[in-house]
C-alpha cells in the first residue's frame, strides 16, 4: 500500500518540481502543442507581460507581443520551425506590461512521442536586451571609427604587439591595390622597394623589441607601379598596467615634399656653383688689373 501511494504522488511530485524550476529560472518559459497554440507559460511569463495562461492561448497571441517591426519574421521562422521540425531561434523585441520593449533570444526545441511525431514545443525567451544595446553601441562605434579612418588622406593600419599587421584603412587597399588576404601580417613587404625592403624590416624589427614610437622614410608601390615616398609613424597602445596591445600607425605621402626639398637642394647648390664661379671671375679681373696697375 505504501510503494502504491509512493508511486500514485509520483507525477504530481514531479509536476510540483517541474514547476519550481520553470518559475525559478530567469527565462520566460512556454510549451505549445504541435500546432503552435500555447498550453502553458510560466510565472515570469506572466509577471513580464501581463497576460495569463487564460490570456494567453491562441497561436497567434504572442505575435501581437512583439514589436510591429518583428512580427512578420517572427512569424515566418516560427512558421518554418512548426512546418519542418527544425529548432526555432529568433532574436526580437518583446512587450511587458508596462508597455515598453525588450530584446529576447527566443528557441523552442521539438519532442516527439515513440512514433517520432512531435508531441509538445519546449520553448524559452531569454533577455538580451542589454546585451543587445551594448553590441548596437559598439557597432556604431566601430562604424564610426571604419569610417574616420577610411577618409583620413594618411595610409592607417594597426598591428599586434609583435609587429604583426592586423588591419588596414580603406586607403591602403586603394593606394596598394592589394586585398587583406595579401596583406595580412608581414605581407606588407610585398609593396616595398626591393632596394629598400631588407632595411626596413630590420628597422621595425628592432623598433617592435623596443616598444617605442618610431619613424622611417621609405618608399611604397602603387597599384599602377610607381613608387612614392612615405613617412611612417608608429605609436605604442599599453593599457593601464602599462602591457603592449597593439600599434598604431600611420603612412604619409611625402614625394612632393621630397621633390620640393630636392629642387631647393639643387637651386641652392646651383646658386653656390655660380657664387663661387662669379667669385672666381672677380677674382681673376682683380689679379689682371694688379698687374695693369704694376705695369703702369
Amino acid at each position: 500500500m505504501a510503494d502504491s501511494a509512493a508511486t500514485s504522488s509520483l507525477p504530481t511530485l514531479i509536476e510540483s518540481e517541474f514547476q519550481f524550476l520553470a518559475d525559478f529560472i530567469p527565462q520566460l518559459v512556454w510549451i505549445t502543442d504541435p500546432t503552435g497554440d500555447h498550453l502553458y507559460f510560466n510565472q515570469r511569463w506572466i509577471d513580464y507581460t501581463g497576460y495569463a495562461l487564460a490570456d494567453s492561448v491562441g497561436p497567434d497571441m504572442w505575435n501581437n507581443l512583439l514589436h510591429p517591426d518583428d512580427r512578420a519574421r517572427a512569424r515566418q521562422v516560427w512558421g518554418h520551425s512548426l512546418a519542418t521540425g527544425d529548432n526555432y531561434e529568433i532574436e526580437y523585441r518583446f512587450k511587458s506590461k508596462a508597455g515598453d520593449y525588450r530584446w529576447f533570444l527566443g528557441q523552442a526545441s521539438p519532442r516527439c512521442d515513440e512514433s517520432g511525431s512531435i508531441a509538445t514545443w519546449f520553448g524559452t525567451c531569454t533577455d538580451i536586451h542589454d546585451q543587445k544595446l551594448a553590441a548596437e553601441a559598439l557597432a556604431e562605434r566601430e562604424s564610426e571609427f571604419t569610417t574616420l579612418a577610411d577618409n583620413v588622406a594618411q595610409l592607417s593600419w594597426m598591428a599586434r604587439p609583435d609587429g604583426n599587421i592586423y588591419w588596414y584603412n580603406k586607403r591602403w587597399y586603394d593606394f596598394t591595390g592589394t586585398t587583406p588576404e595579401e596583406m595580412a601580417g608581414w605581407g606588407w613587404q610585398k609593396v616595398h622597394h626591393p632596394k629598400h625592403a631588407s632595411q626596413v624590416v630590420e628597422f621595425v624589427r628592432a623598433a617592435w623589441a623596443k616598444g617605442e614610437p618610431w619613424e622611417l622614410t621609405f618608399p611604397l608601390k602603387r597599384h599602377d607601379g610607381e613608387y612614392r615616398w612615405f613617412l611612417t609613424r608608429a605609436v605604442p597602445i599599453r593599457d593601464e598596467h602599462g602591457q603592449l596591445l597593439r600599434w598604431l600607425g600611420t603612412n604619409t605621402d611625402v614625394t612632393k615634399m621630397r621633390e620640393l626639398q630636392e629642387q631647393l637642394q639643387n637651386s641652392y647648390a646651383d646658386l653656390e656653383a655660380k657664387v663661387t664661379f662669379r667669385n672666381l671671375e672677380l677674382e681673376h679681373e682683380v689679379q689682371k688689373l694688379r698687374k695693369q696697375l704694376g705695369a703702369a
